[in-house]
Order: C-alpha cells, then structure tokens, then sequence
C-alpha cells in the first residue's frame, strides 16, 4: 500500500517551467482520481495565473480530486517569530533581569528566517494533508529551494554542537541537571531539555526529504546556462543524502536536439515536454496539454 502523502518537488533554474510542470502534474493526478494538494512555494506564486484564480493559504478547490493553495512567506515568518518569542519567554522566565524584548526585535533580522519560515509550513502542510494521496510543491528558484532543504541538515549540526557544549559547561561547574525518579531520568535544564526536542523535530524533518515517499523532479531547458544549474543543483543535493529521480526537459521544439542533456544525465529518466506557443493558461488549457502528450507524463 502507498504511503501518504507523497510528495513531489519540483525544482529548478528560474523561468524553466516548474510551476507549469508542476501544475501538469498536479491536474494528472487529480484526473487519474487521486487526491491531490499542489502548494506554490515560490513568492513569485505563478499558478494563480495558470489557473487564472486567486491562491491564498486556504487551498482552493479546482475539481472534485484537486485543491491549490499559496505558502504566505510573510504569515509563516511572523508565526516562526512568535513561537521562537514564546520559547525563550518560557526558558527564561527572568527574561525582564536580561531585557530580553530588544532580542526579539532583532529576531526579525536573522539571517534564513525565509527559510526557516518555510520548513514550518512545509512541516504544516504534511501533517495537515496527510489523508491526501500527493502533495505537489512548486518550489522557489535554485539559492532559496538549496537552502530549503539543506537546513534541516545544517540546524542538526549547530544544534548537537550547542549541546556538547552546553553539556560541557555543566560538567565544568559540575552541576547535576537531571535527576531521577525510580527509572526515569527528568532533565532540569530548560535549555538542555529544549535543545533535545529541537534535534528530535529537525532530525524528523530532515528523514522527510530522504524518504522513499519523495520523488524529486528537476526542471531544465535545453541550453547551456540551464545544463550547468541543473548539475550543481543535482551535486548540492547529493551531498547532503537528497537524490533525483526525475529528469524533466521543458519547452522542447520539434525533433530538437537533447544530446548534452542526455550525456549529463543519461542515468535518469528523462521526460520532454514539447514548447507550446502562447504558454498554457487555464485549467481547460493544461488538460488539453496532457492529453496531447504521453500518457506516461512523470510516471507517476
């Protein structure tokens, strides 16, 4: 039995057609009868003129098996704020002793609170959805999408490390902070304790993105500046554990050459997808598409 949700990125160079594709796939999967969420990830929120609807962080329902929603990058950063506020007022309860509230003021400015805005939806939308049987996400461009899923990764590691150090700041004031009671152990320090339950959180974030319930498509064209994109992108993934499964060739002319594509990427399935004078707008538009295309579009 298939687990729910799966889940499909997709990804890519700016301009390559990820929200076209992305909705293409998201209407095939709806009209094969499977219910299916497509979330635009990218600010610049393209599917709203695909379908030509208005999209907000309410998903919308466009038939009987499809809903699209927007991620409000502005709403997720503010929520992201008020839980790190509500956190450190709870682990320090003195915080008037340190005037805490200039911290939080500067919270605003943080370095990544894009994207770490972002993985609290993405974990959002997951729990939400999870009786639906596809979840679609039409990423943002390559800078923010890399940082996106590299983060869980990358907040693991500073996160152990605060720890360690934590840890050791106790042992050199050699201070107990848990105690026991009968077999269980209570941590005492409200940091230590908290610091355990963020590597818990982004360490299950993070097996998100390395699940088999994942399928990550990336969206090129056939020119050089494209190519080299989508090669670095495929090698920041792979280094982080994240790997590829599909390969898909946007805006194909007729019988036009894909020979350098296929060099780079021979190892993978690759999809063309034919150019289409005028683009494709409209829910009636995007299911013509498909049925003038293979009946196998993505596999999926």
């Amino acid at each position: 039995m298939m687990s729910r949700p799966q889940l499909l990125f997709f990804i890519g160079k700016g301009g390559v057609g990820k929200s076209t594709t992305s909705a293409l796939s998201s209407v095939r999967l709806a009209d094969a009868g499977h219910q299916t969420l497509l979330v635009s990830m990218d600010p610049a929120h393209n599917q709203r003129d695909l379908f030509e609807q208005d999209f907000g962080e309410k998903p919308k329902k466009i038939d009987a098996h499809l809903m699209v929603k927007e991620v409000d990058s502005d709403f997720w950063i503010e929520k992201y704020l008020k839980d790190a506020q509500t956190q450190i007022t709870k682990t320090y309860q003195y915080e008037s002793a340190f005037n805490l509230q200039n911290y939080f003021n500067v919270l605003q400015f943080s370095p990544g609170l894009e994207e770490y805005a972002l993985l609290l939806a993405f974990e959002h939308i997951v729990h939400r959805f999870e009786n639906h049987e596809y979840i679609v996400f039409d990423m943002a461009p390559t800078a923010l999408t890399l940082r996106f899923f590299s983060l869980p990764f990358i907040t693991l590691i500073w996160l152990e490390e605060l720890l360690k150090l934590r840890t050791r700041i106790y042992e050199k004031k050699e201070i107990i902070s848990k105690i026991k009671i009968g077999k269980i152990e209570i941590e005492q320090d409200k940091v230590k304790d908290k610091l355990g339950a963020l590597i818990q959180n982004y360490n299950h974030l993070g097996q998100h993105f390395l699940s088999d319930a994942v399928q990550i498509c990336l969206v090129m064209n056939n020119d050089t500046l494209s190519l080299s994109e989508a090669r670095r992108i495929r090698e920041k993934l792979s280094a982080i554990g994240i790997t590829i499964k599909k390969v898909v060739v946007n805006k194909l002319c007729q019988d036009e050459e894909t020979s350098a594509i296929d060099k780079v990427f021979g190892d993978q399935e690759i999809f063309r997808l034919p150019l289409v004078p005028g683009g494709l707008v409209g829910h009636a538009r995007l299911k013509e598409y498909l049925d003038l295309i293979s009946e196998d579009f993505l596999d999926l």
